[in-house]
């Protein structure tokens, strides 16, 4: 198995940080255009206008650049929805996933055969991109949890944010289509809104 132990740069970087966001940028364009493996040093000095010299001053393999690009994303932003009730919350949620169009599912699509050959990718995706979404998910249960809306003891909560996350990102795997509100806001209120509403006896 290959591991690309860092994401440092090789040397002096001479990239300014608006460059840096153009080639970050193209690189998760062309990730999602075309994938990891057909994802070239080359493809993305053309996409960006920058010298491959340039790219390989900075990271001295296209996994190093890729990792990157994933630290440099921008998720979903749900770890500012807070409507006030769960319901409401898992809405906005439905409305904020469906906003990205699609983006973070299929930008983890392009990497899903990479990431079995690749810890270091791996590691890079899970931190940068999953991780970050989970713990939005965890903070917005944990207020519906203080409120009352849940029960401490519901054994839902320990599966809400990977159902939530898993639901909102495989749309696209299992329909062809991309995240959809209308459909996520059923989804939430047909599955995940009752799978929380235990009582202990």
């Amino acid at each position: 198995m290959q591991s690309i132990p860092t994401t440092r740069a090789a040397g002096p970087s001479r990239l300014s940080e608006e460059r840096r966001c153009i080639i970050f940028a193209m690189v998760r364009e062309v990730l999602m255009d075309v994938g990891f493996e057909a994802l070239t040093m080359d493809v993305v000095s053309a996409k960006a206008r920058t010298s491959k010299a340039t790219l390989y001053r900075r990271w001295q393999h296209k996994t190093q650049l890729v990792a990157a690009a994933l630290e440099h994303s921008e998720r979903i932003p749900i770890d500012t929805v807070d409507t006030g009730t769960l319901a409401g919350d898992l809405d906005e949620v439905a409305v904020r996933a469906g906003e990205d169009g699609g983006q973070t599912a299929r930008l983890l699509s392009s990497l899903t055969h990479a990431i079995r050959d690749d810890s270091h990718l791996a590691e890079a995706l899970r931190r940068h991109v999953v991780e970050g979404h989970l713990d939005a998910l965890r903070l917005l249960l944990h207020r519906a949890v203080e409120r009352g809306e849940v029960s401490r003891d519901c054994p839902a909560i320990a599966h809400f944010p990977q159902t939530v996350l898993g639901a909102m990102l495989s749309q696209r795997t299992v329909t062809g289509a991309d995240p959809d509100t209308t459909h996520l806001r059923a989804y939430f209120r047909a599955i995940v809104l009752p799978s929380l509403e235990y009582r202990p006896h």
